[in-house]
């Protein structure tokens, strides 16, 4: 069994090596700032010994002492300064590259992942997780490395100014108190992880309901939704409570710890310089290096269990980046090639969800030919969509698939992507321009006169150059501020584009109305025909199949029935009772 890697190993890995040097910097600096700030308590001391207790005081005697406390003091500031900005630069960088780890993990991830997970969820339990995996770097080079540098000087400086006993009964207050921060994380761990969680399905409520506005504004269900997402919030409340009065308690704990020394070691300090066993002097510096221990200290408490808390959100992160890459990603097989005529060839194909028992397609054997139409129809959850994410490797199926003259598992992402182009019902729009939308998912550099032949061809230039901005126009996120017709269309104009060998159209024109479907389907046929371009249509609507060279007709995850549009509605069968209404 592989040892699991700490959580810190792997953030050292995802250091550059020039972060990796900084840190080193920070590390000296952090030593630098902890002996100087260890000067200002023996300089304090010697001020009140040597100066102060003379008869004839001259304040003159005086200004060097203070000149040197300013000095040091500035000076470490300065480096403190020196050290915060390196630590954020760093800290930003590594947040940047984390980032885009975590969206390269999620965009390559199975898509059983996206189906098990909310898109709120996911969304919040990566910003979460990300700002905890930043704010345990920055903890680690801000607060618990300082404190700990700064804690081991003042131990230092106890042990060499003040009798043994009286260090170790400051001593004391160290072991106490980081008991009492142990029970407390680990009393704490729990429910922290807890929080997180609902707080992650708090974000996949919000999304949830924000997608559905429409509906709860016409099913009048707002405050039904507005109680059920308060009755969430309340038990989430509640929780957040319970963690803050343990922490209230432990809290107490620690100041009352705090406390109890700092009386002791005043007292055993001042009582020490009444029987002249140490000056006055001595006791300032005593007193001033117990309170270099404590600050440390009670920052130790808080820097502990922020660090636990951390801890577990950077855990989630490496949990989303180590996700295993979905199947078509994986390093694909050499290359075999096949020399058949049809340019999709598929023999004994079965597929059912991981979730299900059935077979959303049973044994399908089907060829088609290079610059063929095919029509697909049959009623909802017969198999059509489910073979479209089969051939496009969205899915994986059972039994042999020849794409091209290569078997499918042979074939790469970007091989897919150079050989086919999908047109789904709900088209991907990014918040962008309209150019860059048309031009989504190319690699290619088009002229804005392709562009604009494009758009003709997908009847959308006469919208786009009404536009003020005309092709540099914004599109909103998801295309918001476009008709479910003007996205479509858009989605349809990169395909002028890319001129692909084997186009998909998955009720690409169902937003369209029926003059605006009839040109466009126009000129996918010339696309056609020029390119020799293989088209595979899923369409409810079934007039849109009318000049196919074939139409599919599926039910239960078989073909039942094969011809032309107008032999297949005067054949009995599924065709014909979804043309004459009666299945749908």
């Amino acid at each position: 069994m592989k040892k699991k890697e700490s959580i810190f190993k792997k953030l050292y890995k995802m250091l550059s090596k020039k972060q990796k040097i900084n840190f080193i910097l920070i590390i000296f600096i952090m030593i630098v700032s902890a002996l100087l700030s260890q000067l200002l308590p023996l300089a304090i001391g010697h001020l009140t010994d040597d100066i102060l207790s003379q008869t004839e005081l001259s304040f003159i005697a005086v200004i060097p002492f203070l000149g040197f406390i300013l000095i040091v003091t500035v000076f470490n500031e300065i480096i403190k300064i020196v050290r915060r900005l390196i630590v954020e630069d760093t800290c930003t960088r590594c947040e940047k590259e984390a980032r885009t780890k975590a969206i390269s993990s999620l965009l390559h991830a199975p898509l059983d992942y996206f189906k098990k997970n909310m898109t709120g969820n996911i969304h919040g339990r990566l910003n979460r997780s990300l700002e905890g995996t930043v704010r345990l770097l920055k903890l680690m080079f801000m607060d618990f490395a300082p404190a700990i540098f700064n804690g081991l000087a003042a131990i230092i400086v106890i042990f060499t100014k003040l009798p043994v006993y009286l260090a170790l009964v400051m001593l004391l207050v160290m072991p106490i108190g980081i008991f009492i921060v142990l029970i407390q994380i680990r009393s704490q761990k729990g429910i922290r992880v807890e929080l997180m969680e609902e707080k992650s399905n708090m974000d996949g409520v919000m999304v949830e309901l924000i997608n559905g506005i429409e509906v709860i504004r016409v099913t009048d269900s707002a405050e039904r939704e507005v109680q059920r997402f308060d009755d969430k919030s309340e038990y989430l409340r509640s929780k957040e409570m319970k963690h803050h009065k343990a922490m209230s308690f432990y809290d107490c704990l620690k100041f009352v710890n705090e406390a109890v020394f700092t009386v002791l070691v005043i007292g055993i300090s001042a009582y020490l310089a009444g029987e002249h066993i140490i000056s006055v002097g001595t006791v300032l510096t005593s007193y001033l290096c117990f309170t270099q221990l404590t600050t440390p200290l009670r920052e130790l408490h808080r820097i502990l269990d922020e660090l636990s808390e951390s801890k577990v959100l950077a855990d989630d992160y490496f949990r989303i980046i180590e996700l295993d890459k979905d199947f078509s990603y994986q390093k694909v097989s050499s290359q075999k090639k096949y020399n058949i005529k049809p340019i999709i060839d598929i023999k004994n194909l079965n597929f059912q969800y991981s979730n299900s028992n059935k077979l959303v397609i049973n044994n399908l054997n089907l060829e088609i030919q290079p610059g063929e139409f095919i029509g697909i129809a049959g009623p909802s959850g017969c198999g059509k969509s489910t073979l479209i994410k089969v051939i496009t490797r969205l899915e994986e199926g059972t039994g042999n698939i020849i794409i091209n003259n290569k078997d499918i598992n042979s074939l790469s992402r970007n091989d897919i992507s150079n050989i086919m182009a999908l047109v789904p019902q709900s088209p991907f729009l990014i918040a962008g321009t309209i150019k860059e939308n048309i031009c989504y998912g190319s690699n290619q550099e088009y002229t804005l006169d392709e562009i604009k032949k494009a758009a003709e061809k997908a009847h959308i230039a006469d919208y786009i150059e009404s536009l003020p901005d005309k092709y540099d126009s914004k599109i909103s996120e998801g295309g918001n501020n476009l008709s479910g017709g003007q996205r479509q269309r858009i989605a349809i104009a990169r395909i002028f584009l890319r001129k692909p060998k084997i186009l998909i159209l998955d009720e690409a024109t169902s937003a369209l109305d029926n003059t605006s479907e009839r040109n466009i389907q126009h000129e996918i046929e010339q696309l056609q025909k020029e390119n020799n371009t293989t088209i595979l249509s899923i369409a409810h609507r079934l007039s849109t199949l009318e000049n196919c060279d074939r139409i599919l007709v599926f039910d239960k995850g078989e073909i039942v029935q094969v011809g032309r549009y107008h032999n297949l509605i005067k054949e009995k069968g599924i065709f014909q009772d979804m043309y004459k209404g009666k299945l749908k």
